[in-house]
């Protein structure tokens, strides 16, 4: 089972298990695209990507999703789940077709019935045969109108340490999914595998009201999944032009904003304690108190099984007059009553002083997730400067640093899914001239959006025949994470 404490491990895991992309070359992976021009469809709804309010009902998407996989554990089991991943590490023309209907997957059953779902024995009385629907339960789930994870509970008693079993049945979901969607798209059945995104996108958007991070990461992964398929549909032939779909997807992709607030309760539920202390604590309050400092270190670092330097580290500072009165000052400073700070032995004062600085540098970076990102990156890179120059700032510099992953896997699925409109742009253009890519992105009529990461214009050459299309890089040191987009009309 997953905890939180498994943050900083899986932020890019996460990611680059949802994009299978072809290895990096010269810092940069190609996505060759063949595109045949088409037209926008005339009932444009159909295509969208995104659930729509009138397909939706009232309840709470979480039990129908957990119902999907208790229900059916056969199909979730381990041979089934390899095949289904050999299936979609597949080129689309190459899926065994009639294998993939037999397994279940497509029509939302688990398994197909030979006989009807109701019957008469020999007695006269009714027999109801099974009738599993994973896939079923999951559109239906998706297109509820809330998600509650009953995590707030977990969360608040446990914290780090909170256990995450469900997010990997989550996943799970997402690539049976993909599974039925490239069959939808193999057949050109383009409706449904629009039916299919949606259920996607409901899917992604349950993950919003998960107060964890790393449920963040796994929303952003599951998203991610469907615009892998969606970059083989838009190449399909008779495939609807999706320039209005892309259009009418939300910015900000995944909204992260409970996910985000969801880091504040770890400071309470380790230290709250300690932030409302009254007075002085003993000996053996102050000993449980480096003990908890220690657990929390090494959790936020994912190194359990290694010893951990923080109570070494509030030890040495405590003995260090002029560390013990910078933080009595701080604490002062913030809002605590001076009796009360100054009757704190030293190793209380630096230990709480150290948690108040981790509630001040969390602030600071939350606050940039409302801003730009080219804007957000520059301040979180100072602030993890900062982090990095002052080795005092034990907490702070255990938890905080897995924060810029998620700032950078978000504005990844940004740049995704405006890339992709895009695309579905120049496909347009290409519908309206003849088979022609425009020139420059500017002989495009429609309103095109800017690339998340740099904040400008995408930027787009035509070269014998061949366009190439590609946006900043939100992870410099990953080329993995640089794709370069190169475009041509099927002839």
């Amino acid at each position: 089972m997953r905890s939180l404490s498994l943050v900083v491990l899986l932020s890019m895991g996460s990611i680059a298990h949802a994009q299978p992309n072809p290895e990096p070359k010269d810092g940069k992976v190609v996505i060759p695209l063949t595109l045949s021009p088409t037209a926008v469809p005339k009932l444009l709804s159909r295509y969208y990507l995104t659930t729509q309010y009138p397909e939706m009902q009232p309840g709470n998407r979480v039990p129908s999703y957990m119902k999907s996989t208790m229900e059916q554990a056969t199909f979730f089991s381990k041979e089934p789940s390899e095949q289904r991943d050999k299936w979609n590490g597949m080129k689309l023309q190459d899926l065994p077709l009639d294998e993939i209907k037999k397994s279940g997957t497509i029509g939302g059953l688990a398994y197909r019935l030979e006989r009807e779902a109701v019957s008469l024995n020999e007695k006269g009385q009714l027999n109801f045969a099974p009738t599993g629907r994973p896939l079923s339960d999951v559109d239906a789930g998706s297109r509820m109108l809330t998600s509650d994870w009953q995590m707030w509970f977990e969360v608040r008693r446990d914290g780090i340490g909170t256990l995450l079993p469900d997010l990997q049945k989550m996943r799970e979901l997402a690539n049976v999914l993909k599974v039925r969607m490239r069959y939808e798209i193999a057949t050109k059945d383009f409706e449904k595998a629009a039916y299919s995104a949606r259920t996607y996108h409901g899917l992604m958007q349950s993950f919003e009201t998960h107060p964890t991070l790393i449920a963040g990461l796994v929303g952003i992964a599951v998203e991610s999944t469907c615009l892998n398929a969606l970059e083989e549909m838009i190449q399909q032939p008779g495939c609807p032009n999706l320039y209005w779909s892309f259009t009418e997807f939300p910015n900000e992709g995944i909204n992260l904003r409970t996910p985000l607030q969801g880091e504040k309760i770890l400071i309470q539920t380790h230290f709250g304690h300690l932030l409302n202390a009254r007075g002085a604590l003993s000996d053996g309050e102050l000993k449980t108190l480096l003990a908890t400092t220690t657990m929390f270190q090494a959790l936020a670092r994912g190194d359990t099984d290694k010893e951990s330097p923080a109570a070494k580290q509030y030890t040495t500072m405590a003995k260090d007059e002029r560390k013990v009165e910078g933080a009595r000052a701080l604490l002062i400073e913030t809002g605590m009553k001076p009796e009360l700070v100054k009757a704190m032995p030293a190793l209380q004062a630096v230990v709480t002083a150290d948690v108040r600085l981790y509630e001040i540098d969390l602030d600071n970076f939350l606050r940039t997730f409302q801003l730009p990102y080219r804007d957000a990156q520059k301040l979180n890179a100072e602030l993890e400067a900062m982090l990095k120059a002052n080795k005092d700032r034990v907490i702070a510099k255990a938890a905080l640093p897995s924060l810029g992953n998620i700032l950078s896997a978000q504005v990844r699925l940004q740049q995704r899914i405006s890339v992709l409109r895009v695309i579905e742009a120049i496909r347009l253009h290409a519908f309206e001239n003849g088979g022609k890519l425009p020139a420059k992105l500017s002989d495009i009529k429609l309103p095109l959006p800017l690339d998340p990461v740099s904040g400008e214009a995408f930027k787009y050459t035509l070269k014998e025949g061949v366009a190439t299309l590609t946006g900043g890089n939100s992870t410099p040191e990953r080329p993995d994470t640089n794709r370069v987009y190169e475009l041509r009309i099927r002839k």
